[in-house]
């Protein structure tokens, strides 16, 4: 009983208690967190990394609003790391049902939204999105380097917000004959001929 409460005296001199916190104690908590967030950001999966969907997003930042409490002293590693771990196995169990149920993906995600018809820029999916031509055009320039929407086939808004464009396929020209020799040239059926004048 003795050695525990030498060990939490200990903890709570190295630690600090409360916002009464000395600058060395704020950065060895600081460590602490850091390590328990890597291992919590492991146990999430690459999909928290990745942010994929707005609920990904908003794991990532209850996860840094909860463990900073534990850096300043606003609350206890415990209590801190503890709510942690929930949102992280929430995080998962979420996840897990949306590979699992398509429909379930898409009350948490929601869809893509095609936000050009027919060559020609949907003004009303734009409203609906809030989204400006000239949004549509900073993210052309910065991906495409053009302004230009003519030779684009698509434009959608992605669920996790961002804007991809596809351009347009064009037809190839049809590629000109081999030559093979001087004064000849390849016939359809791969076999030489010689090119003849006409005669006089």
């Amino acid at each position: 009983m003795e050695s525990m409460q030498v060990i939490a005296e200990a903890m709570r001199g190295l630690l600090g208690e409360g916002d009464d916190l000395a600058w060395w104690q704020a950065g060895v908590r600081a460590a602490i967190v850091f390590a328990g967030t890597w291992a919590l950001l492991r146990l999430a999966g690459r999909r928290a990394f990745a942010q994929k969907t707005s609920f990904d997003l908003c794991i990532v930042l209850l996860l840094g609003a909860v463990l900073s409490r534990a850096v300043v002293g606003a609350t206890s590693f415990a209590v801190a790391f503890a709510a942690a771990l929930v949102l992280v196995l929430l995080h998962r169990a979420v996840g897990w049902l949306s590979s699992r149920s398509p429909g379930f993906d898409r009350a948490i995600a929601g869809d893509a939204l095609d936000l050009m018809r027919a060559g020609q820029l949907d003004r009303a999916r734009m409203r609906g999105a809030m989204l400006t031509e000239e949004d549509l055009r900073a993210n052309l320039r910065a991906t495409l380097q053009t302004d230009s929407f003519d030779d684009l086939r698509r434009v959608v808004l992605e669920r996790d917000g961002k804007v991809t464009f596809v351009r347009a396929q064009r037809a190839e020209p049809a590629p000109a004959p081999p030559r093979t020799a001087a004064g000849t040239v390849a016939r359809g059926d791969g076999v030489a001929a010689h090119a003849t004048g006409a005669r006089r």
